[in-house]
């Protein structure tokens, strides 16, 4: 019996930089549902690939991931709607997979114009989210959030038959590199070296974590290094903002704990260098450096917010702290450093993520993919 085709998926993305979050959880998408699916990625025209693997792609003069104000979100729109009719016309898909608030208004006009089913992830906790709920209850569109903190900020019945929870995911070769060694007692006077991963952007939040090591007392203050692992973006609001955060480092003599380590294509080996990992950000969306880290076997520290409180098992897995509160995430470092708690061995981190991996997530959109192929009848299968 012959083998099956591959689904061919296309990915409205529009990105213009390749910055990981939405891109990650592609890439890990395309390897976790293997030789089943074809991958293809939708973005701006002004994008370069960065990072690997390398993924496959058509561009758009339009499609943005974000647009400035809502008018230019709605010309955009139509615009990478109209582009998006003419790439059809010349390639089939078996699938339609939209990603972002840029995407999403080109996913609603395809459900009405080609009259076809379409998947939307959702991949932010955004202030407005009327827009989502509508979402939600529109024809022929199937909404996916990534844990169900995302589903209670949108109050989004999951019920629905088109409302789906499907977790963003980590690349399976972490669950087979070694494990962090089980650390001993803390000494009085042992390091605490704390890494994070993600952009160096505004709501990222790592202005918190310099705020919170300068109210450690300096007999603590000075057993912590911070390596911050991740690009600046190009746009104004994130260079102004990685110029504050390194002044306010300065600010308060904390250069020689602080380090900007820039991007990184070996994210494995730079956590595998720190004792904890660290997630300073309100309202992250699913971290995916989170489940790294976890199932690399290293503790973490994230604020009590977000897919956060769905991954990390408080006093178990690791710790959480009041969301945008130095004051209580220094409280938590200082119990970390006095050897006031000790997490759960690392094969149980690795445990706690494992259903987040590649494989186990790309099976979940397998089958929603097959499913959602099955409803494009075939005059309408472009």
């Amino acid at each position: 019996m012959a083998a099956s085709k591959p689904l061919r998926v296309l990915h409205l993305v529009g990105a213009d930089e390749d910055l990981g979050g939405v891109l990650s959880v592609v890439r890990n998408i395309q390897a976790g549902t293997g030789a089943a699916c074809h991958h293809v990625v939708w973005v701006n025209e002004s994008y370069r690939e960065t990072r690997k693997p390398p993924l496959e792609y058509r561009r758009s003069r339009n499609l943005l991931m974000e647009t400035p104000t809502p008018s230019e979100f709605i010309r955009r729109g139509w615009r990478a709607f109209a582009e998006l009719r003419v790439l059809l016309a010349h390639e089939p898909f078996d699938v339609l997979h939209a990603h972002a608030r840029g995407p999403l208004v080109v996913a609603m006009l395809a459900t009405l114009r080609l009259r076809r089913p379409v998947l939307f992830t959702n991949h932010a906790f955004a202030r407005r989210t009327g827009l989502y709920r509508l979402a939600a209850r529109w024809p022929r569109l199937t909404t996916v959030v990534l844990s169900p903190a995302m589903a209670r900020h949108y109050r989004l019945p999951t019920q629905l038959s088109r409302v789906k929870i499907i977790s963003a995911c980590c690349a399976d070769d972490f669950f087979s590199q070694p494990l962090r060694r089980e650390s001993a007692p803390r000494s009085a006077h042992a390091e605490l070296r704390l890494a994070g991963v993600g952009n160096v952007i505004r709501w990222k939040n790592w202005n918190l974590v310099v705020q919170a090591m300068a109210l450690l007392p300096e007999d603590l203050r000075r057993r912590v290094r911070f390596d911050i692992w991740g690009p600046t973006p190009s746009d104004p609001d994130s260079q102004d903002y990685a110029r504050q955060l390194a002044e306010l480092i300065t600010s308060r003599a904390l250069d020689a704990q602080i380090r900007l380590r820039g991007s990184t294509h070996g994210v494995a080996a730079a956590l595998q260098e720190c004792d904890w990992f660290i997630l300073p950000s309100t309202n992250e969306p699913c971290s995916v450096a989170l489940m790294e880290a976890l199932a690399l076997g290293i503790p973490a520290l994230a604020s009590a917010s977000g897919g956060n409180v769905d991954i990390l098992l408080d006093d178990q897995t690791g710790l959480l702290f009041r969301p945008d509160d130095a004051s209580d995430l220094a409280r938590q470092l200082s119990r970390i450093l006095r050897g006031q708690f000790s997490a759960a061995k690392p094969e149980a981190l690795r445990d706690s993520v494992r259903l987040r991996s590649a494989t186990a997530v790309g099976t979940q959109y397998l089958d929603l993919y097959r499913s959602l192929a099955a409803e494009v009848s075939e005059t309408h299968r472009f």
